[in-house]
């Protein structure tokens, strides 16, 4: 019994309970490994390519980030995304955390299109460093300390990773370069987000 206890106390015991809550990272993960599955074809018609999202292509803003360069980068990514979920999940509602999600998703890519001359772009590590560091933001009051240790983190890695190169091994494992700025841009999606948040609340209360 008391095995069970504990094991009832494990995040990821949330996650069996009440999986309704983790919907958005489910089916992000599921869609993104059948994506996996049949690539080259699949990675061909969804990611970023500057030329085809100039001529009409926008589906590729949105689906860019559930293509991978191989399984390594899927694995990072698919981990960090339910890291965070469960994290956040406690403190922020689920509604409010796929808002989040999918504004860092979109306006990350947007901005790599209309700021950065890039051929192709793939991953969702920019939508995630903006689900990390816009959760701390929103959820700051719940946990200051950590948060604030997240939100001082963050922004020490943004802005290290975008003035020295120290993303070769990770450029190694996933068998691609690591596009800093597209972290620099989830970041500054994830800023507005919180700007939108505050003012939609303020009028609220």
């Amino acid at each position: 019994m008391n095995l069970i206890r504990h094991i009832k106390q494990l995040p990821i015991y949330n996650v069996v309970e009440q999986p309704a809550q983790y919907i958005t990272a489910i089916l992000i993960s599921i869609i993104s490994a059948i994506i996996m599955f049949y690539e080259p074809a699949s990675i061909n018609l969804l990611n970023y390519q500057q030329l085809a999202v100039s001529d009409g292509q926008w589906w590729r803003i949105f689906t860019s980030n559930l293509c991978h360069s191989n399984w390594n980068h899927w694995t990072l990514n698919i981990v960090g995304l339910w890291l965070m979920d469960v994290w956040y999940k406690p403190v922020i509602s689920l509604k409010i955390r796929n808002m989040l999600l999918f504004f860092c998703i979109f306006a990350n890519v947007a901005l790599l299109h209309t700021f950065l001359n890039i051929g192709w772009y793939v991953g969702l590590s920019g939508a995630l460093h903006g689900y990390l560091l816009g959760g701390a933001i929103i959820s700051y009051a719940t946990f200051k300390l950590v948060n604030g240790l997240i939100i001082v983190i963050m922004t020490i890695k943004l802005f290290v990773e975008n003035i020295w190169q120290i993303n070769s091994e990770t450029a190694e494992l996933i068998g691609a370069e690591v596009l800093e700025e597209a972290h620099l841009f989830g970041a500054i999606a994830s800023l507005l987000f919180a700007l939108i948040f505050w003012l939609v609340n303020k009028k609220t209360t």
